[in-house]
């Protein structure tokens, strides 16, 4: 999905800040291999382009049933020259991210959010891992703590979101590698909401995780569950549900215009320049799905860009 982008660096970062003994040794996810139902995949088609591209949905999150692409995604992948992820996912460009986490305003991150709020935090990391707790992450910049708490649990045991398992393929299988946009450009976003407006972020979701966890909810469930069906509705419908707060109504609607709405329109444009630029290559463009749904995704852009956009499922 497109939920949490910067998500991609959250393993860079556990190495450089987090003991050693929170992510040594976990195992993989397990299970048998399987496929969702149907791809969000689209073939790209248009004037002056010798050969399709594709638009490809990703979640950033793993699971066992999605430990294989469905086959159609897989022979569009097979047959691509070059991957295209919304930011690089090399080592080096991750940890290019780090020092853009980390807080440099002169205080903590218990002195930015405050003593109820660190209890509260200390809380979800224990529930997540018995052994955790805020101190390793006083020095990240409190939106960063934010965009990782939804995954963190599935970090810790260590799985490999399908972002970084296509980037390993790719680069394995020797095709070009290239991000969509710059960590920069990434970051950037969080940068736009004040340090007050970004503890008000933090508190809405930690509170939105306290009220799962006491009610059994699994929140990253319904997001897989969804992912998995290959159904548009469902992916919008649970995206909203997941991104809207009701407390912060406003701050939730900034939010998803800056992470969704804006930068559709510059990945379209990025990905049009690609196109362009080599229209007998295969490109295999891969982006969470939240980029892909909607009537302002980057399928409606590029349909209104001219090309011929095409759902495939089968």
């Amino acid at each position: 999905m497109a939920l949490f982008p910067i998500i991609f660096v959250i393993r860079a970062v556990f190495c450089r800040i987090l003991p050693a003994f929170l992510v040594m040794g976990l195992p993989l996810a397990a299970g048998e291999g399987a496929h969702p139902l149907k791809p969000f995949l689209w073939k790209i088609e248009g004037p002056g382009l010798q050969k399709p591209s594709y638009l490809f949905g990703t979640i950033h999150l793993s699971s066992p049933a999605m430990k294989d692409l469905h086959p159609a995604a897989e022979k569009a992948f097979t047959s691509a020259d070059a991957l295209f992820t919304e930011i690089p996912m090399d080592a080096k460009s991750q940890m290019e991210l780090v020092p853009m986490m980390m807080r440099d305003d002169g205080k903590t991150l218990s002195q930015s959010i405050g003593e109820t709020m660190s209890a509260d935090l200390d809380a979800e990391l224990k529930a997540i891992q018995p052994t955790l707790d805020s101190t390793p992450f006083q020095p990240m910049k409190t939106w960063a703590i934010s965009m990782m708490l939804p995954m963190l649990k599935s970090q810790l045991k260590g799985e490999v979101a399908l972002d970084f398992t296509l980037w390993n393929r790719a680069t394995e299988a020797d095709k070009a590698t290239a991000g969509i946009e710059t960590a920069a450009s990434q970051t950037a976003i969080f940068q736009k909401f004040s340090e007050a407006e970004n503890v008000r972020m933090l508190a809405s979701a930690l509170k939105q995780m306290k009220a799962a966890r006491k009610s059994g909810e699994d929140l990253s469930a319904g997001l897989l569950t969804a992912y998995i069906s290959g159904d548009e509705d469902k992916v919008t419908a649970e995206m909203n549900r997941l991104m809207e707060r009701e407390e912060e109504p406003e701050l939730s609607k900034r939010f998803l215009k800056l992470l969704l709405t804006d930068r559709n329109v510059t990945m379209a444009a990025t990905i049009d320049e690609k196109l362009n630029a080599a229209p007998d290559r295969i490109n295999f463009f891969a982006v969470g799905t939240g980029h892909l749904v909607g009537p302002d995704s980057i399928v409606a852009l590029l349909s209104a860009k001219g090309y011929t956009i095409t759902r495939i499922q089968d």
